[in-house]
């Protein structure tokens, strides 16, 4: 991964500043993210832009888990690949050749980034609701490569919607789910808080069966991530 790693460094460095001109950030919680060792980081996920304002806030190289359809995107597909995406169906099954990838992520001490949400929320397209179920692999993840989950969430102060600019026909025709060729709108930001919370110990959920410790490990992530969206770090 180092190759993907030092990618990801120059196009980060290249559009930061862009991203910053675009969107107002502020980070808190920035203590909590440790500096090295192998992670998963968690995150809500209500518009295209997350990836990249998480990538904007956070030091180290993360390598995202996206949903297997966006490497039919140009331009999008091709960065991608080069800067360490990893592809994942929406049904939740992964090939051989993505798990390897997540493998070599953990092996490296890097850092796995994914969405609980899926695509679900702007699938949804409701922007005043709260985070929507979340699919419990990124837990199996965690549990299996005894990985501990970092979770954080973005929170729009200041945003608009758009409509979506490639129309319905043309993300057919790309490849893409009906419910994404129907969403209608889009969030762009134009002022979000990023907060990460505390680091949850992927320990605490390893005795019982896989299926009872993914589904508590999920819905922990998931009750720190809405605290976080409710109250934490209240003063910023």
């Amino acid at each position: 991964m180092e190759k993907e790693a030092k990618t990801y460094l120059r196009i980060k460095n290249f559009v930061a500043p862009f991203i910053g001109l675009a969107v107002n950030i502020s980070a808190y919680g920035t203590e909590n993210i440790v500096p090295n060792g192998k992670l998963i980081l968690t995150c809500n996920h209500r518009s295209d832009m997350d990836p990249f304002i998480l990538s904007y806030t956070f030091p180290r190289f993360i390598s995202w888990i996206a949903a297997e359809y966006t490497f039919r995107i140009p331009i999008f597909r091709d960065l991608a690949k080069i800067a360490g995406g990893i592809p994942m169906s929406i049904d939740g099954n992964i090939s051989i050749g993505s798990i390897k990838m997540i493998q070599q992520v953990f092996k490296k001490g890097e850092t796995l980034g994914i969405f609980p949400e899926g695509h679900d929320y702007m699938v949804k397209n409701d922007f005043k609701s709260g985070m929507v179920n979340f699919h419990s692999g990124f837990a199996a993840f965690s549990i299996r490569n005894k990985v501990d989950i970092l979770p954080s969430v973005i929170i729009p102060v200041e945003e608009t919607y758009s409509d979506i600019p490639i129309p319905p026909i043309v993300r057919s025709f790309m490849g893409m789910p009906k419910e994404v060729c129907e969403i209608k709108k889009r969030s762009i930001y134009k002022k979000v808080k990023v907060i990460y919370g505390e680091k949850i110990d992927h320990r605490e959920f390893l005795s019982g069966t896989l299926e009872e410790n993914m589904k508590q490990l999920s819905d922990v992530v998931r009750s720190r991530m809405i605290a976080l969206q409710e109250g934490q770090y209240a003063e910023a």
